[in-house]
């Protein structure tokens, strides 16, 4: 990020960027970082009816709608509640907590759907992208401090990333049996991150590109039937870049890891 390399922290245009955008205070409180995910799952749910009309559809403006527009600051508002009233210091046990994960993401997913498309054929080739955004959520699940000179311990991370592995593969063997070359390919095309991170030795920078890219290789593949899409995550995505930057002196969203962790498999 050019702001990173040329205004630098504790400089006087540093602090005067830093009271600006400190105004984003409250709309930072909504947590929009989610909303890459949460957004992502909504156009998947209008990505289904589409490729049950025609499969060949591609780059096509005329997939925006209105309805998946509002659908989104639906869902936006919805995911606000949702983690708000969610009570994180009750301690579920994890095949529960992923039963109302997946209930989560199956609503999201109706939402983009449109509830009035609904039909055997939409919850078939559907399951696979609910099951991929949960995969999402368990890799995210997985505590991970950058800051932390001391790595994750190995047998910790095992049934997570197992858990993210299967439901990747599993997503994508059903998307080729239901001919749909999207979840097929972009589950496909993210299972190397969890496989590395399985087999090789334990290093934050595994984790770190599961994050990232479980929530970026949809969102792009989806912006290929979507266009528009990609107007509305690029500017949320720059904009919360030096948001944090000036606030917090941490860009994030980022695609940068950790090279410097020691790898030691405990």
């Amino acid at each position: 990020m050019l702001a990173e390399k040329y205004i630098l922290k504790g400089t006087g245009l540093y602090k005067k960027l830093s009271n600006f955008f400190s105004y984003f205070d409250n709309f930072f409180n909504l947590k929009p970082l989610r909303w890459f995910a949460i957004w992502t799952a909504v156009v998947s749910g209008g990505n289904v009816p589409m490729h049950l009309q025609n499969r060949w559809i591609y780059w096509n403006w005329d997939s925006f709608s209105f309805y998946l527009l509002f659908a989104l600051l639906i869902s936006s508002i919805i995911d606000f509640i949702f983690t708000s009233k969610l009570d994180n210091n009750i301690n579920y046990s994890p095949y529960f907590e992923q039963l109302i994960i997946f209930g989560y993401g199956s609503a999201l997913f109706l939402l983009g759907a449109n509830p009035i498309n609904l039909s055997f054929n939409l919850l078939i080739f559907g399951f696979p992208y609910v099951l991929f955004f949960l995969a999402g959520y368990i890799i995210w699940k997985i505590p991970l401090n950058t800051l932390n000179s001391s790595l994750p311990i190995k047998r910790k991370l095992i049934l997570p990333l197992v858990f993210t592995a299967s439901y990747s593969a599993i997503s994508s063997i059903i998307g080729f049996m239901n001919d749909d070359p999207m979840i097929s390919t972009m589950a496909a095309v993210f299972l190397p991150f969890p496989l590395v991170a399985i087999f090789f030795p334990v290093a934050i920078r595994h984790l770190q590109r599961c994050r990232m890219y479980v929530v970026f290789i949809p969102a792009m593949f989806l912006s290929m039937r979507y266009p528009w899409f990609l107007f509305i995550i690029f500017p949320l995505f720059l904009f919360s870049r030096y948001y944090f930057y000036f606030t917090s002196g941490e860009v994030l969203p980022t695609f940068k890891v950790n090279n410097s962790d020691h790898e030691i498999l405990k």
